[in-house]
């Protein structure tokens, strides 16, 4: 299951292409950007995740993907979140790790004051009858309001959530993934947070910390 992709009529070569891919699963698991930009990632739910198409060539451009398809922050995330994976596996052994794609507006979402906040990514870690569902949402922060901003406050406001399930097995976590770099975001600020301090609250630099996975995975407890 990948989505709905819907493709002008006219562009028959590039509809026949795509029918192929279809019917031939192994082909599809291959990662490519061109016929139909793809990645895999073999912990996600569903494979392979489609990623938004590109200028490059308006001849084979698809004209819409549905849900749509990964921006390049998404992307990364998932690339980096991967590699961390297959480089620690025997960290992660006995756990089982699972990775969602959340739907925007209609998945998994939280009123916060201002706005109901959905994040993009929703990752289960499963270990010994326990379970850690860790919401991931990797975008720029270059108009948040500091570390009072609700959406990077809700590492807080999720702990409520957890305690009124009222169940030992489920811990929730949030995570923000900041494609903004940490000196960008402190410009022209009087006393900015260290980036420590943005740390401490689950805000991870994609760009600045080739580590950010294993901060997010430490975060988990």
């Amino acid at each position: 299951m990948f989505g709905l992709v819907q493709i002008d009529k006219r562009k028959d070569k590039l509809i026949q292409e795509i029918k192929k891919l279809a019917n031939n699963f192994n082909e599809l698991l291959k990662e490519d950007e061109k016929t139909l930009p793809r990645i895999y990632f073999d912990n996600h739910l569903y494979v392979p995740i489609l990623l938004q198409t590109t200028e490059i060539d308006k001849s084979k451009k698809i004209d819409k993907i549905s849900p749509p398809g990964l921006v390049k922050s998404e992307k990364d995330f998932v690339i980096g979140l991967r590699e961390y994976l297959i480089k620690n596996k025997d960290k992660f052994s006995g756990m089982e790790i699972y990775l969602l794609r959340n739907f925007p507006k209609s998945g998994v979402g939280f009123q916060l004051q201002w706005s109901a906040f959905y994040p993009d990514f929703i990752m289960w870690v499963k270990r010994e009858g326990k379970q850690i569902i860790v919401f991931i949402d990797p975008h720029g922060l270059e108009h948040t309001k500091g570390l009072d901003d609700e959406k990077i406050k809700f590492y807080e406001d999720i702990k409520e959530i957890e305690k009124k399930l009222g169940r030992n097995d489920i811990q929730l976590e949030s995570f923000i993934l900041s494609i903004t770099p940490h000196n960008k975001l402190i410009e022209g600020r009087s006393s900015p947070p260290s980036k420590d301090e943005y740390i401490n609250h689950h805000v991870l630099f994609l760009k600045d910390n080739n580590n950010w996975a294993e901060i997010l995975f430490k975060g988990l407890k």
